[in-house]
């Protein structure tokens, strides 16, 4: 009986792990819907969830996109990282069609983008011809903000916008 019940609270163990991000998505979009942002996309998988909002009234971005990504598995990297999820956040602002010379500063930064690694916290701006998106990613704990089954909202939703805050700054200078 010891091991028929070590093997049950592991596996409740292991279901909370993979629950916490699913608890985060709903927190965020519950949070940022309070601030006056519309969801318009929720694509959920296993492991990996995909939300979309608009940002009424704002001067540069016409959209945001979260991912939470929980690296799943019942392998050891998955265990050792716990209750670490990728939380990634896209800001895309939309101009109208550039210019020859905007296309070739594009190109540039494009370019430049093929070659880099791409490392936590890092902005990364990736330009289309009517969209400019800037992305940035953060492996989080979730255990901050989820206690058993409550998300505590607030700190949660206050980072996700000083975030997209941050790539809106860096979108403004491109918006036409």
């Amino acid at each position: 009986m010891g091991l028929f019940n070590a093997m049950t609270k592991h596996a409740h163990k292991a279901e909370l792990r993979e629950s916490k991000d699913e608890i985060v998505v709903g927190g965020l979009i519950r949070g940022l819907s309070h601030r006056g942002w519309r969801c318009f996309r929720i694509v959920a998988h296993s492991d990996r969830q995909q939300l979309g909002f608009k940002l009424p009234g704002d001067e540069v971005l016409s959209s945001v996109f979260v991912l939470v990504d929980r690296k799943s598995g019942s392998g050891s990297i998955s265990q050792a990282l716990g209750s670490r999820t990728v939380i990634g956040f896209t800001a895309e602002m939309r101009n109208k069609v550039s210019d020859p010379d905007d296309l070739a500063a594009m190109w540039r930064t494009d370019l430049a983008n093929l070659f880099k690694v791409p490392v936590a916290g890092e902005v990364r701006v990736n330009h289309q011809l009517n969209t400019v998106n800037a992305r940035t990613f953060h492996l989080v704990d979730l255990d901050q903000y989820v206690q058993g089954t409550s998300v505590d909202v607030g700190p949660l939703t206050d980072w996700a916008v000083g975030q997209v805050d941050g790539l809106r700054e860096h979108l403004r200078p491109l918006k036409k």
